[in-house]
């Protein structure tokens, strides 16, 4: 006997890292050439869907909900949206999402919450597609979205090109993050970057290095001089708390110092829990920063609670 779908489903979902990012030219349509490193990290956002007649609606609440959109523009009704037209099926949801993961902190805040709602929809409206399927619809809401739907580890390389997944072999790297108190735009972030000169002369061998890296298999002291961000320069040019936010990490003793994604949130490993301690202390000392968290991965992508 097969049990029916359920009228209410809660998810967690992960933020994420990039512990290398190489950004090359941009291309014809518009994006630029990219090869980025994933871990899924131990902060997550939690999203419930219910059956609602009069939905879609949303509710956001915690982090930076007032950040947030609560309507159309949300990734998460997009998502619904998406699936719910491939399926022939029409949202009537209620969303109710409570967020840990900072917004435009360069976590992957939104994408990881459509992700949620992707698995969500999916399990609802009892419609088996396969984690493949989903990925490849939810890379037509942002590059970042299908890695949330696996989680761990893997390398992307751009728009709608499919994931590498990586081999994890149990090293757990233990990250302190500082979320200055202004966040950034992604987009304003590689508008910056573009001004950048003779990238292209360089790309290919960056590229080359990220593939052949690792990531997964060893452990993240051997790895210290792999963590480059290429968008860390336009970045702190736009926001220069950046550059005083990851020298404080130095100086507090951080193994490294790393800016996630297109900003602002910096990342700073630690060698152990006990580590991490003593680099959040010594960062919030200096209250420049909105929040100061410990997270870990590599973890799993979105799972049902």
């Amino acid at each position: 006997m097969t049990s029916s779908p359920p009228l209410q489903i809660t998810l967690q979902v992960p933020a994420k890292i990039n512990p290398q990012l190489r950004v090359g030219p941009p291309r014809q349509d518009g994006y630029h050439d990219i090869t980025l490193a994933y871990q899924a990290i131990s902060l997550y956002d939690i999203l419930t869907i219910s059956q609602n007649p009069h939905g879609p609606t949303m509710n956001v609440s915690g982090m930076d909900s007032d950040r947030v959109p609560h309507d159309q523009r949300n990734l998460v009704i997009k998502a619904a949206a998406l699936l719910g037209a491939h399926l022939g099926v029409k949202p009537h949801l209620h969303f109710e999402l409570v967020k840990s993961i900072p917004s435009e902190a360069g976590l992957g805040g939104g994408s990881a919450d459509a992700a949620a709602a992707l698995v969500g929809c999916n399990i609802l409206w009892d419609s088996k597609l396969s984690a493949d399927e989903l990925m490849t619809l939810g890379a037509h809401l942002g590059e970042d979205v299908p890695f949330f739907i696996i989680g761990m580890m893997a390398i992307g390389l751009g728009h709608k090109q499919p994931l590498i997944r990586l081999e994890t072999s149990g090293y757990k790297w233990t990250w302190v993050l500082a979320v200055p108190r202004r966040g950034l735009s992604t987009k304003a972030v590689f508008q910056e970057f573009d001004k950048v000169s003779d990238i292209e002369k360089v790309y290919l061998n960056r590229r080359k290095e990220c593939l052949e890296t690792p990531w997964g298999t060893t452990s993240p002291e051997s790895l210290l001089s792999a963590l480059v961000n290429d968008l860390e320069v336009p970045s702190t040019k736009m926001l220069p708390d950046i550059s005083l936010a990851l020298q404080l990490g130095k100086t507090a003793g951080a193994q490294a110092s790393l800016m996630c994604g297109s900003g602002s949130t910096c990342a700073f490993l630690a060698r152990d829990g006990d580590h991490a301690k003593h680099l959040k202390n010594s960062i919030q000392k200096e209250g420049i920063f909105r929040e100061v968290v410990i997270a870990s991965g590599p973890v799993e992508g979105v799972k049902v609670l």
